[in-house]
């Protein structure tokens, strides 16, 4: 419970970061952050199949809270040293939103999403692990 009080804080104490939405209009998702970025996604359709095409919704900010640029996404099974059959494509929505179409996930099990994202000339990639079952 005090950590949660204690993240909580430190949203409150950053305003900037109250620029970049975190509710990507459904009240689901994930949140990932580094010391440079923050970036809400949530998957559409909001239940990921085995075998089935999906879709992320992203939001991507620097910390200071300016939008940020989705250089590339891609998805791989670490335990089995493979990536995604496909490849998915960016679509720029503006402002540090992004979709990105082309997902499939074909089998069950864990998958590691990476995300390069970019402000400037820095540039960093963001990972968020998603269990299939």
């Amino acid at each position: 419970m005090k950590f949660a009080a204690a993240l909580l804080g430190v949203f409150l104490a950053t305003p900037a970061w109250a620029d970049c939405p975190l509710d990507l209009g459904r009240g689901t998702g994930w949140v990932v952050f580094s010391d440079h970025y923050l970036m809400a996604f949530r998957p559409d359709p909001l239940r990921i199949e085995v075998g089935e095409p999906f879709a992320l919704v992203l939001n991507v900010c620097t910390k200071s809270g300016d939008p940020a640029e989705l250089l590339a996404v891609d998805a791989n099974m670490p335990e089995h040293r493979h990536l995604m059959n496909y490849r998915p494509s960016i679509v720029a929505k503006g402002d540090g939103r992004f979709r990105a179409e082309g997902f499939v996930f074909h089998m069950p099990g864990r998958w590691e999403i990476t995300f390069d994202v970019r402000a400037g000339e820095e540039s960093e990639r963001l990972t968020h692990d998603i269990i299939l079952k």
